[in-house]
């Protein structure tokens, strides 16, 4: 095999100065976390709004580690050569998902509390029981001869968004207990995050390995485990998708939301890695060994990605919209995807701002090859687009708090906590090794990497 080496003028290691960006990033996120929780304390129904704020932050993060987990483990499974270079910032992000585990206990302790407060279906049956059918639901219009009393007393319930303030059982929620009770819901989650711990900590740990062994067989390994690797974290991503988000609203369902949350992903995972892979250029780091060609490959991704995005998110839509089941299209009304004058809110506008912002605009603007190879112009769009998907889990879970759209102090602070405390985390791990992986035995092709 022909061997190619890292350009000695490289700088392939963090070396002590990024301590200072960590302890900033850290202290930022310890900062903006305690603003969050301080600003849920101090206002009437804070604490609620608290934890969908810290919510929507924290699947913003967690979507951003999943994306470069399955991307690690992708360049694996096909053994990409021209990945090799840009795999160890995509590494460290995805080594980040224990943290992130740890970052969970806030909504986990949520759910163990059995208040509602982020998720009306933990509420203990034993103190809420199901609603009973009252007269004036009886002549819902979206009552039908086969629908219960109890069904209609659930559809009139969602089709006024301030009944989410107040949490109950109904009968539709209990026919899920089986599935939405909070000590399974904790087990699984705990569990996944356990899969996704051990799964990326152990590629990167073993790709360290190889830098230090020079041992080719180490990638041979990682690629012999890819497949089920990539299986076992598309599965409990699928479920991570329904458990934390979709089960925000309990009667709404749709088989292909956990797609749509894998879209987002990715979306976001490939523009967080062309910022990460442009910062270390920009500060010095491996200009020769990452080039304008994997900034090019890395906005092909980004361009596919946002197309495929749209795509799911219109199917998602189209479907539930067919089959036009109020338990469905009550969570889209809910969301300000409405024709009807009086349910037009704030959230019909976020519709319109993430339709143009999230898909139109940007696939316009990353059309053109030319685009995605200049450097500055493709990481204004990768900023673009992982503002974009925060506002789109902003209006996937905030509308299940309740109410028109109403932008808090806790939005912000819990962002900036959370956020915080995942780049500190990313940058500590990604100081912790060489910012290439010098002893890939593909790394001569990434090297030598020209786009056609």
């Amino acid at each position: 095999m022909k061997s190619h080496t890292v350009q000695t003028s490289d700088i392939t290691r963090l070396g002590p100065g990024s301590a200072k960006l960590v302890r900033v990033a850290g202290v930022i996120g310890v900062v903006g976390l305690g603003a969050a929780i301080a600003s849920g304390l101090v206002s009437a129904g804070g604490y609620r709004r608290f934890l969908f704020a810290y919510l929507v932050a924290f699947c913003f993060c967690l979507t951003i580690a999943l994306g470069a987990l399955i991307f690690v483990l992708l360049q694996h499974l096909t053994r990409a050569g021209w990945s090799v270079t840009v795999r160890r910032p995509a590494e460290a992000i995805a080594a980040t998902l224990p943290v992130l585990g740890l970052l969970s206990l806030p909504i986990l302790f949520s759910v163990a509390s059995a208040d509602g407060a982020l998720y009306r279906w933990a509420l203990p049956v034993g103190q809420v029981g199901a609603e009973e059918p009252s007269s004036h639901v009886a002549a819902s219009p979206h009552k039908s001869p086969s629908t219960t009393a109890g069904e209609a007393v659930v559809r009139a319930a969602d089709s006024d968004p301030a009944q989410l303030a107040k949490p109950v059982l109904d009968s539709l929620i209990l026919r899920k207990r089986a599935w939405l009770n909070p000590a399974f819901w904790i087990v699984r989650v705990v569990g996944y995050f356990a899969i996704w711990s051990l799964i990326a900590r152990w590629y990167r740990a073993q790709s360290a390995v190889q830098d230090r062994t020079g041992d080719a067989a180490v990638s041979t390994r990682m690629q012999w485990w890819a497949p089920l690797a990539i299986i076992a974290t598309g599965l409990t991503v699928t479920l991570a998708a329904f458990d934390l988000v979709m089960s925000l609203d309990p009667h709404w369902y749709s088989t292909i939301f956990g797609v749509y949350f894998l879209a987002g992903s990715f979306v976001a995972s490939f523009a967080a890695l062309i910022v990460a892979v442009f910062a270390l250029r920009t500060a010095g780091f491996v200009r020769s060994s990452l080039s304008t060609e994997h900034f090019h490959d890395l906005g092909k991704y980004l361009f596919a990605f946002v197309f495929f995005w749209g795509y799911i998110a219109f199917s998602q839509f189209m479907l539930l919209w067919y089959a036009n089941i109020p338990e469905e299209t009550r969570w889209f009304a809910r969301h300000g995807a409405t024709t009807v004058q009086a349910d037009i809110s704030g959230w019909s506008f976020v519709i319109l701002a993430i339709l143009f912002g999230h898909l139109l605009i940007p696939f316009a603007g990353l059309l053109s090859r030319h685009i995605k190879r200049s450097v500055g112009i493709l990481v204004f769009w990768a900023v673009w687009l992982l503002a974009f998907h925060y506002l789109d889990l902003y209006w996937v879970i905030l509308p299940e708090a309740g109410g028109d759209l109403n932008v808090h102090l806790a939005d912000v602070a819990a962002l900036v906590g959370v956020l915080g405390v995942f780049v500190a985390a990313a940058v500590r791990l990604l100081a912790c090794e060489n910012l290439i992986p010098t002893a890939d035995p593909r790394l001569h092709e990434a090297l030598a990497f020209h786009n056609i």
